[in-house]
C-alpha cells in the first residue's frame, strides 16, 4: 500500500512571506551593496588621484619660475655685488631647494623621482660653486652658465609630472571602466536570480492554496470520499486537517440525514397507504353509493395522496444518492400518448385553479426510458400548475430540432427570475413565490428532472420567456444505452421492490 509522502515546512504563511522577501531581496540588495562600495572607492581614489595631480603640477610649474628668480637673482648680486641682492639669492635659493623637495616627497612614480634628485644634486653644485668666495671669477660663470641645465631639469620634472598625470587619468579611466562592467554583470546576475527565488517562494506558497482550493471545491461538489491532506506550511497544513475534519463530519452528517429520511418516510407510508386503500374502497363504492360532490372530494384525497406518495419517493430518491444515469432498457415511446396520460393525472389539480391544459402536439417519437421521462414530464407539469395564475393557461408545446426531440412546458405565472434560472435545479432550492405559496412543494421535483433529463443523455433547461415560466426538456431521438447501465438499472429496482 503506497504511503503519501507529506513535506511540512516549519514555517508559518507570514513568516515564508517575510523569508522570502528578504531572500529575494539579497541578490538586489548584494548588488547595490557592492556598487556603492565601488563606486566609493572610484570616487575616493579619483578624489585622492586629483589633489596629487594638481598639487604635483602646480609645485613642478613653480619649481620653473623659482630657478629662474634664483638664475636672476645670482646673476644680479654677480654684476653688482650688492648685499640686498645676496640676501634675496639665498632666500631664493632656499625656496626652491624647499620646492625641489616637496616634489621629489610626491607619489609621482620613480621617473619624476630620479629627475628631482638629479635637479638638486645639479642646482646644489652650482650654488656651491657660486657660494664659494675662492671660486675664480672663470668658474662662477661657468656656474651661472650652468643655470640653462636647471631650467631645461626644471622643465623636465614639469613634462614628466604632466606625462604621470595623464597616465594616472587613463588608468582611472580604465578602472572606471571595469567598475561599470562588473556591475552590470552583477545586475544582469542577481535579476534573473531574485526572479528564481521568487519562482521557488510562489511555488512553496501555490502549492497548498491549490490543494486548500481543490479540497474546498470538492467539499462544495459534496465529493467526501477522498481524505484532505495539505502538505506545505504549518498552518496551511493544520488548515487542511481541519477541512479533513470537516468532511469527516460531513459524512456522518449525510448518513444522519439519510437515516432520518429513510426512517421519516418509511413511517409516513404506513398512514398512507391506508388512505390510499380507503379511497380505494370509497370509490368502488363497497359502502354504498356516493353523492357526486362526495366523488369529487374523493378523486381530491386520491390525487393529494397520490402526490404525497409522489413526494416522498422523491426524498428518497434524492437523499439515497441513487445513480439516476442507472437506465433501464430503452423502449418506443408515443409522446402524445405519454403527455396525454400525465395530463389527465393533473386535471382535477388544474381543475381546482380554473386552469386549461392546453397541449400543442407534434406526434414525436423517440427511445428512451419511460418511466424516468415520465417521472420528468410529471414533476414540471406539477411546477407548472402550482405557480401557474388562476384561471390562466399552461401550455404542453413538443417538437424536433434536428436529431432531438423537445417538451416545453409553459406556465402565465410570475416566472423565474433570469438570477435563479440555474438555482431552481438544485436540492431543496425555493424560489420567492413559492416560499410564501400557500402550498410549498419538497424543492427536489426539478433536481431529480434534471438527473433523469442528464441520464437519458438531455437536457434540461429555463427558456427565457415574456410571461410566466417556460422549461424545456430536450432528448436525442435514438440513443444507445450500455448493458451495464440495463444491470444497474435491474440492481436498483430489485433493491427498491
Amino acid at each position: 500500500m503506497t504511503r503519501h509522502r507529506r513535506f511540512d515546512l516549519r514555517f508559518s504563511l507570514l513568516q515564508l512571506v517575510l523569508i522570502g522577501f528578504a531572500v529575494v531581496t539579497l541578490p538586489l540588495g548584494l548588488a547595490l551593496a557592492t556598487a556603492w562600495v565601488a563606486v566609493d572607492h572610484l570616487a575616493s581614489k579619483g578624489q585622492d588621484a586629483v589633489v596629487a595631480a594638481v598639487r604635483a603640477t602646480r609645485a613642478s610649474r613653480n619649481l620653473i619660475e623659482e630657478i629662474t628668480d634664483v638664475e636672476r637673482l645670482a646673476r644680479q648680486y654677480h654684476v653688482l655685488s650688492d648685499p640686498a641682492f645676496l640676501e634675496s639669492y639665498e632666500t631664493q635659493r632656499e625656496s626652491f631647494l624647499a620646492r625641489l623637495a616637496d616634489i621629489a616627497g610626491l607619489e609621482m612614480g620613480p621617473s619624476v623621482r630620479a629627475q628631482a634628485l638629479q635637479l638638486e644634486a645639479a642646482s646644489k653644485a652650482t650654488f656651491a660653486a657660486l657660494d664659494n668666495g675662492e671660486t675664480s671669477a672663470e668658474a662662477k660663470k661657468t656656474a651661472l652658465e650652468n643655470f640653462v641645465h636647471l631650467d631645461e631639469l626644471s622643465r623636465n620634472i614639469y613634462r614628466e609630472s604632466v606625462r604621470v598625470v595623464a597616465q594616472e587619468v587613463e588608468a582611472m579611466q580604465l578602472q572606471g571602466s571595469d567598475t561599470r562592467q562588473r556591475l552590470l554583470w552583477q545586475a544582469s546576475a542577481s535579476i534573473p536570480a531574485a526572479l528564481l527565488l521568487t519562482f521557488i517562494f510562489t511555488m512553496l506558497i501555490a502549492r497548498p492554496m491549490r490543494q486548500l482550493d481543490q479540497a474546498i471545491r470538492s467539499l462544495g461538489d459534496g465529493r467526501f470520499d477522498r481524505p484532505i491532506q495539505v502538505s506545505g506550511l504549518s498552518d496551511l497544513a493544520d488548515l487542511g486537517q481541519r477541512l479533513n475534519w470537516l468532511r469527516l463530519r460531513l459524512i456522518e452528517l449525510e448518513e444522519q440525514k439519510t437515516f432520518f429520511l429513510h426512517h421519516i418516510s418509511h413511517e409516513l407510508k404506513t398512514p398512507l397507504t391506508n388512505i390510499v386503500e380507503g379511497a380505494e374502497l370509497l370509490s368502488q363504492n363497497h359502502l354504498g353509493p356516493l353523492k357526486p360532490e362526495q366523488n369529487e372530494i374523493l378523486d381530491i384525497v386520491r390525487v393529494n395522496s397520490f402526490q404525497l406518495r409522489g413526494l416522498i419517493e422523491n426524498l428518497l430518491t434524492a437523499s439515497s444518492g441513487a445513480d439516476a444515469a442507472a437506465v433501464t432498457a430503452p423502449r418506443r415511446i408515443d409522446l402524445n400518448d405519454l403527455i396525454r396520460k400525465i395530463t389527465d393525472r393533473h386535471k382535477l389539480p388544474a381543475r381546482a385553479k380554473e386552469i386549461d391544459l392546453e397541449l400543442i402536439l407534434s406526434g414525436e417519437t423517440l427511445w428512451s426510458d419511460k418511466e424516468r421521462l415520465g417521472t420528468i414530464l410529471d414533476n414540471l407539469l406539477s411546477n407548472a400548475i402550482k405557480f401557474t395564475a388562476a384561471r390562466s393557461r399552461v401550455h404542453i408545446v413538443t417538437g424536433h430540432i434536428k436529431n432531438d426531440v423537445y417538451i416545453e412546458v409553459r406556465d402565465e405565472g410570475k416566472g423565474i427570475r433570469p438570477e435563479d434560472h440555474e438555482n431552481v435545479f438544485e436540492r431543496f432550492f425555493q424560489t420567492p413565490s413559492a416560499v410564501n405559496s400557500r402550498i410549498r412543494g419538497s424543492g427536489l421535483g426539478l433536481f431529480i428532472a434534471r438527473e433523469y433529463a442528464r441520464a437519458l443523455g438531455g437536457r434540461l433547461q429555463v427558456i427565457n420567456s415574456d410571461k410566466g415560466a417556460c422549461l424545456r426538456l430536450r432528448l436525442p431521438r435514438r440513443r444507445s444505452y450500455r448493458a451495464s447501465e440495463a444491470v444497474n438499472s435491474a440492481k436498483t429496482s430489485s433493491q427498491s421492490t
